[in-house]
């Protein structure tokens, strides 16, 4: 089922620019839908692919049979039969097989497409369908990854590169000097047809064509109210609150990882950044056990309501009988600051027994708005009912810990948070913090970390079975990604 969004062009800002980075599908490829299809586009597609494209039904046998006279003749194939209407019949069934049943099919939907639709309803669903390599359908999408442009603003050299691949994208971005040499072929044909000057032709063949190559990826609909500042139902255009630079870094850390992971970062509560190996809905919709990761929370909860920063709690058993794994052991009485820094389950468990199970656990239904049905006992060491998103556990983070609203607890609980990443990060730095955590036998890491200004959330998957460490190398990838971004300043200001 379609959505309304479907086929629209995600924007980012980028000081007074915009950049497309996406457009919304469900499938892997990006097909930016348009109905901007300049017209002298649409003649000389029609003069190089399809001459007698508004004479025929959708099958040329006249040229069909001067294709087969020409190939005979070159001993190759150096021209196809293919009609404009049969390329888009073959791109809407997405079938490259040699075979005569994918031929058939093809000639059959031909003819159902020209039934259904106008010669020129046609062109325009030819240039939205139609492949241009790596993960592009159509001519938008073609336009904003080669040349960062929109089709209305592409200059003729530019949409005559995009017509000199068309044939065969993959093969032919790979090999630059026959591409020019089309592109150059094309040019001189369109002007000995007359359809563009002598003076436009001589400027063509003097162009040093640029690509920008500009990445974009296929967003899921799920992901686009999160995401979402703006949007242009007109252009099919979604301003996002994405920034380009922490969206690379997402990027590049995803593809750094060698296991699957996923990335979200916010700063004033919007989604700055976001990529998943699993898809770019995944850091939205897929729920968890989040681990340690909410010991943070229950920290201020806890010395709120009554905890000192010495009473001590004993870290080995826990007041419920309940048989906790440790990480390790370090002292058999802990106070909370111990506590959250080692991580210590039991102390946890026998300070919230202490203030009261139910009141704490209202309390985190809060901190995620979510009912308090969703919240039982063993909440406390990280499991929900229903699990929490990764989206959800950043967000509780940038909320929970904005500068404007810092209590006494919260100072003294990010400030533990900032010991943890100056150990495990080995960055010399103040006012940043860090906590991990992990759940399903170490097979799910998450990290949250930031400072007054960014939180990010991080979550990786699949555990193989010789990496038998508990983080099994998250820290260092870590440690590597984001030093070029914490090394530029040592003063992130909470207060």
């Amino acid at each position: 089922m379609k959505s309304e969004h479907d086929g629209f062009v995600i924007y980012c800002q980028e000081a007074k620019r915009k950049i497309p980075i996406g457009v919304v599908s469900e499938e892997y490829e990006c097909m930016a839908m348009t109905d901007n299809i300049p017209n002298r586009v649409k003649k000389f597609v029609v003069e190089i692919e399809d001459k007698r494209f508004y004479n025929h039904s959708g099958i040329d046998f006249r040229g069909i049979i001067r294709a087969l006279v020409k190939n005979i003749q070159a001993g190759k194939i150096v021209q196809g039969g293919s009609t404009i209407t049969q390329q888009l019949a073959r791109n809407i069934i997405k079938d490259n097989d040699k075979t005569i049943l994918r031929k058939l099919k093809e000639i059959f939907k031909a003819v159902q497409i020209e039934r259904k639709y106008s010669k020129d309803e046609i062109l325009k669903l030819y240039f939205n369908y139609v492949y241009f390599g790596k993960n592009l359908r159509g001519i938008r999408s073609a336009g904003l990854y080669y040349f960062e442009k929109e089709v209305d603003k592409l200059s003729q050299p530019e949409l005559l590169y995009l017509l000199a691949i068309l044939r065969g994208p993959n093969y032919y971005i790979v090999r630059p000097e026959i591409t020019m040499a089309r592109y150059m072929l094309i040019s001189n044909s369109l002007h000995k047809r007359e359809l563009i000057s002598r003076s436009r032709n001589e400027k063509n063949l003097k162009t040093t064509i640029k690509l920008k190559n500009n990445y974009l990826q296929s967003v899921k609909r799920v992901t686009v109210p999160f995401i979402t500042k703006l949007t242009d139902n007109k252009q099919k255009k979604i301003v996002s609150t994405i920034d380009l630079r922490f969206q690379k870094f997402a990027i590049q850390f995803a593809s750094d990882s060698k296991y699957p992971v996923s990335i979200i970062a916010l700063r004033k509560n919007k989604v700055v950044a976001f990529f998943s190996s699993y898809g770019t809905d995944y850091p939205f919709i897929s729920k968890s056990n989040v681990g340690s990761t909410l010991k943070p929370f229950l920290y201020c909860y806890l010395r709120d309501n009554g905890i000192s920063k010495f009473e001590k709690f004993n870290a080995y058993r826990n007041d419920m009988n309940w048989e906790v794994r440790e990480v390790a052991h370090y002292k058999s009485q802990l106070n909370l600051q111990e506590a959250l820094f080692f991580s210590n389950n039991n102390s946890f468990l026998n300070a919230a027994n202490k203030v009261g199970v139910e009141s704490t656990l209202k309390f985190l239904a809060r901190v995620f708005n979510r009912t308090e049905t969703e919240f039982y006992p063993s909440s406390i060491l990280g499991a929900t009912r229903n699990g929490i998103t990764l989206y959800e556990l950043a967000l509780a983070y940038s909320t929970f810990f904005t500068k404007n609203c810092l209590t006494e607890s919260k100072i003294e609980c990010l400030s533990i948070l900032n010991r943890i990443f100056v150990e495990k990060l080995d960055f010399k730095i103040e006012n940043a913090f860090l906590k991990t955590g992990t759940t399903n036998n170490n097979k799910e890491r998450f990290a949250i970390l930031g400072n007054a200004d960014l939180t990010f959330a991080l979550l990786r998957n699949e555990n193989a079975i010789n990496d038998k460490s508990k983080e099994g190398g998250f820290m260092n990838q870590i440690s590597k990604s984001f030093f070029s971004l914490f090394k530029s300043s040592n003063n992130y200001e909470w207060i």
